[in-house]
Formats: C-alpha cells, sequence, structure tokens
C-alpha cells in the first residue's frame, strides 16, 4: 500500500469558544477553511497527518468535541501532540482515547506505529528564558520534557520488538528543537541517538522567528517547521512509501 506522511501545525481551532487567530492578520481569516480545502485536495485515507500542538482553544475535553468532529469528517489518519495553548488535554491515557475520534493518535510519553512509520513526540519547550519564564523556569520545564521524549523513545524501541518498520523514525515536536540561530541541543542529541531521521515543529508565528530558527538537514537528520500560517495553511508533504 502507498503512503504519504503529512504535517501541518498550530491549527488553533475556535469552534467551541469562538476564539480565532483573526487579531493575528488577516491570512488568518478563515483559516479552517483554507486549511480544509487543502487537506481533501491532497490527502488520501491511508495518508498519515502529523499534528504537532496547538489543535485547539479549548479549555477543557468536554469543550473539544467539535474540533474533533472537524477532524473526524477529514481523510487521513492523524497523530497528535500537545501543544502549549492545548489546555483542553486531560491529564490520563484512558480519558484521551476516549476523546479521540477513530483513526487519531494522541502521543504523551508513548510512541506508535501506522503503516511501518514509526512515531516519538513530546510538546518541548523553550531553551531559553523567554517573556515572564525564569531560567529556573526553563530548566524544570526542560526536566520534564526530556523525560517525557525519553519515554516516548523507550515506548518505539518496544513497539519495534514486535512490529517491523518499514520507513525511519520521525519525530514530533510543538516547540522547536533548538534555540533560533541554532541546530543543536539537548534535543537534538537525543533525537540523533534515537536514530530519527525526521522532525516536524510548530510553534513559530512571525516571519523573523521562521527566518531565525533552523530548517534543514543537519547532522543525517531533516527538521521542518510546519506551522500553519508558515505552510500558508497547506499540510506538508514530508515523504511517501509502500508498507
Amino acid at each position: 500500500m502507498k503512503r504519504k506522511l503529512w504535517a501541518i501545525a498550530d491549527l488553533h481551532l475556535g469552534f467551541s469558544t469562538g476564539k480565532w487567530m483573526d487579531k493575528f492578520g488577516e491570512h488568518w481569516i478563515g483559516h479552517h477553511k483554507k486549511v480544509e480545502k487543502h487537506w481533501r485536495d491532497s490527502i488520501d485515507d491511508n495518508d498519515i497527518v502529523l499534528l504537532p500542538g496547538d489543535f485547539s482553544w479549548a479549555m477543557k475535553p468536554a469543550q473539544v468535541e467539535e474540533e474533533f468532529k472537524w477532524l473526524r469528517d477529514l481523510p487521513g489518519i492523524m497523530v497528535m501532540i500537545k501543544g502549549n495553548h492545548d489546555y483542553w488535554w486531560p491529564g490520563s491515557h484512558k480519558k484521551m482515547k476516549e476523546l479521540l475520534p477513530e483513526r487519531t493518535y494522541a502521543l504523551k510519553k508513548t510512541a506508535t506505529m501506522i503503516g511501518g512509520l514509526p512515531i516519538v513526540g513530546v510538546r518541548g519547550g523553550d531553551l531559553v528564558p523567554f517573556g515572564k519564564k525564569t531560567q529556573e523556569d526553563v530548566d524544570k520545564e526542560l526536566e520534564r520534557e526530556i523525560k517525557e521524549f525519553k519515554a516516548s523513545i523507550a515506548h518505539l524501541d518496544e513497539l519495534e520488538k514486535e512490529t517491523q518498520a518499514v520507513h525511519p523514525r520521525v519525530a514530533m515536536f510543538h516547540y522547536p528543537p533548538f534555540g533560533p540561530r541554532s541546530d543543536q541541543s539537548i534535543f537534538t542529541d537525543l533525537i540523533e541517538e534515537a536514530n530519527c531521521k525526521t522532525v516536524v515543529y510548530g510553534h513559530l508565528h512571525s516571519k523573523q522567528d521562521w527566518d531565525d530558527y533552523f530548517q534543514g538537514e543537519a547532522r543525517g537528520v531533516q527538521y521542518h517547521l510546519v506551522a500553519c500560517d508558515a505552510l500558508d495553511f497547506k499540510p506538508l508533504l514530508i515523504d511517501e512509501w509502500e508498507d
């Protein structure tokens, strides 16, 4: 079976809250309709779509029903990770599983294997103090996120003992896995140690950031920025293969 891998982050859906992204520019007006059109034009039911965080503005699990209804009607198999604005994300795997539509997976300290594609993921975090964050805040956050990424990798190691991968490992991050004007960090060390060959990340919403943060190949790993506005609201084709 032929499959394609796509990615698009930061959908920031506001069906449940009425909160949208229009205040950040006219290009955000009706952005979910743009995403849906491009999605339907390009993506098939057997394709895999990575959604690296900031899926909805909902604050509670019960509020995200409309967003998942929208997602359920789209083709493809979806894999999500948590973003910094995904406050709706429930605290247990059981509650998340009950919430998710069919053909949708959520990674938190876990991994998945779909069509021979091994996927790990973590939210990540700021690597340097930003806004009101202190260095102590950054260090605490990074300690947690590093542990969660290691747990995701360990889970994938177990999955690959049961199911043979036919595609190199892919890692999903919400935050960039490195700082501005750099292509290295503790996260990239872990990415390389885990033998991930592709990384997608989002979170960034300005041209200055798009210019400042690394995209491309570094030490055998391909990095893709997939924030939806950076993609002009078109899911990005990452790869295709036969499983």
